[in-house]
């Protein structure tokens, strides 16, 4: 999600300053107008917003690495799943935070993201809602626990949606088409089906599509047997519970 958002902003005309344990991916991604490699935080101080894009269990780590190093109007923008306001703060010694939950989607140009802030002035926030607007689609909350849900249904999501394209793919397979034919029905299907969602409710385009006693009301029905709206919300709410576990370690 890091190179995602460096990538963004770059091409929207930002410089981005990256730094990674790993020299070679960053080495990779300044490859990339606007983008460059900065291997010893020597360009850190002078940062408007320092984007914390790791896992949980390394931002401790990174803390160590940076504190004091951050200038003090300097807005922390952290993408860090589950860890919340107040932790960023103290690890950092910060006040301005903004937690950013945003999707992979931004990197296609069709993300969402949610996002609460704290210690930031109002032309500061003014200034963070120019930047995620760079960025991708977003919306502000109130109530830091909404980035918990938001996480489980649009972070999680789109590998939800792979997982059944790819069995979906796996079916036509299974059904004579080869695996190049059995790709292009599916990512068609499903890129079709995406833009129809601007036509009507969920409920109405399901209708236009499953005629009674067809076809797709056949196979609807097999979903509607197996319980598969249950076994969704199961896992949302699985994903939920894992990112509040996160958020309380």
């Amino acid at each position: 999600m890091g190179s995602a958002i460096a990538k963004v902003l770059a091409k929207k005309g930002e410089k981005v300053f990256v730094y990674d344990k790993n020299f070679t991916k960053v080495k990779s991604l300044a490859k990339n107008k606007n983008i460059f490699v900065d291997i010893s935080f020597k360009n850190l101080p002078k940062a408007d917003f320092v984007i914390l894009a790791v896992k949980p269990y390394h931002l401790a780590e990174v803390a160590s690495d940076i504190v004091g190093k951050i200038k003090p109007s300097a807005i922390i923008v952290s993408i860090v799943a589950g860890i919340k306001i107040a932790k960023v703060q103290k690890l950092f010694n910060h006040k301005k935070v903004l937690r950013l939950m945003p999707n992979l989607g931004l990197s296609v140009n069709e993300g969402i993201a949610i996002w609460k802030f704290a210690g930031l002035s109002d032309v500061e926030k003014n200034d963070a809602k120019k930047m995620l607007n760079l960025l991708t689609e977003n919306f502000e909350t109130k109530d830091e626990k909404q980035i918990d849900a938001f996480t489980a249904i649009a972070g999680s999501g789109p590998a939800y949606f792979l997982f059944f394209a790819r069995a979906l793919q796996k079916a036509a397979k299974n059904l004579g088409f080869d695996q190049a034919k059995a790709r292009l029905l599916v990512e068609k299907t499903f890129l079709g089906a995406a833009a129809l969602q601007q036509n009507g409710s969920y409920d109405e385009l399901i209708t236009q599509v499953a005629s009674k006693k067809g076809t797709t009301e056949a196979a609807l029905k097999v979903f509607g047997q197996a319980g598969l709206n249950q076994i969704i919300f199961k896992a949302v709410k699985t994903a939920q519970k894992r990112a509040i576990e996160i958020s309380n370690q």
